[in-house]
């Protein structure tokens, strides 16, 4: 079982349902029932396409690595598939940690615990706290690099000239990284953190469950993004 600390946001209430939400999910009964009934078979492909294999991380550790988001975030997703969460407790407990599905309230509480998020209407990107302050509608094409980089990254993938259409130019990759991280702008320790992967590849490397992802869900609605 993990170990869940108090934190000043998380009410005792919650750190105990959250506790025990984690011992419902963590035998092999609940992980073989994740495993046939909810995930796809390009997720099992991801976990190595072994239930013996992926349950070595255990039920909560294989949707951390497939959804790329906290501990917290990964007990009361399982709990709520498996049906040991109704809507309204899941919903409660998702607002304790910082995670509630008012996506305004999302997004200012990613922001706060400095976590990099990226929105992607109206277009805006927050790296320790403060908003990257470029004009993404008048840097287009440093836009599309940086959040197609972004989605890979939940997925710990890296991005290619593929990425960006079978006619892009081999060498899309390196220019539009060069062209973003050349605005005075983008913070230094964000370029960092973005790493060559291979010949004519580049990935961001951080964290997973440190990475929110907000995309529009139709025309108006905005919803965080998982893999």
């Amino acid at each position: 079982m993990p170990t869940f600390i108090s934190e000043p946001k998380i009410s005792e209430r919650a750190i105990e349902a959250l506790k025990l939400n984690a011992s419902r999910i963590a035998g092999a009964g609940c992980a073989r029932r994740l495993w046939e009934r909810y995930l796809t078979a390009q997720e099992r492909k991801r976990l190595g396409d072994d239930l013996q294999v992926a349950f070595k991380l255990g039920t909560r550790g294989m949707w951390e690595k497939l959804h790329g988001v906290t501990p917290y975030r990964a007990v009361l997703d399982v709990a709520k598939k498996l049906g040991f969460l109704l809507q309204e407790d899941y919903e409660w407990l998702l607002h304790e940690i910082g995670e509630g599905t008012d996506v305004d309230e999302a997004i200012h509480a990613a922001i706060a615990r400095h976590e990099f998020v990226i929105v992607e209407r109206p277009r805006a990107a927050y790296w320790q706290g403060q908003a990257i302050d470029i004009d993404w509608n008048q840097q287009n094409a440093s836009w599309e690099f940086l959040w197609e980089l972004t989605r890979r990254a939940k997925t710990e993938e890296p991005i290619d000239r593929f990425t960006f259409g079978e006619s892009a130019s081999p060498d899309i990759v390196t220019k539009r990284k060069s062209r973003l991280t050349a605005v005075p702008e983008f913070p230094v320790e964000l370029t960092d953190s973005i790493k060559v992967a291979g010949r004519g590849t580049q990935q961001l490397v951080m964290p997973r469950e440190r990475i929110r992802i907000f995309d529009l869900d139709g025309p108006e609605t905005l919803r965080e993004w998982l893999p």
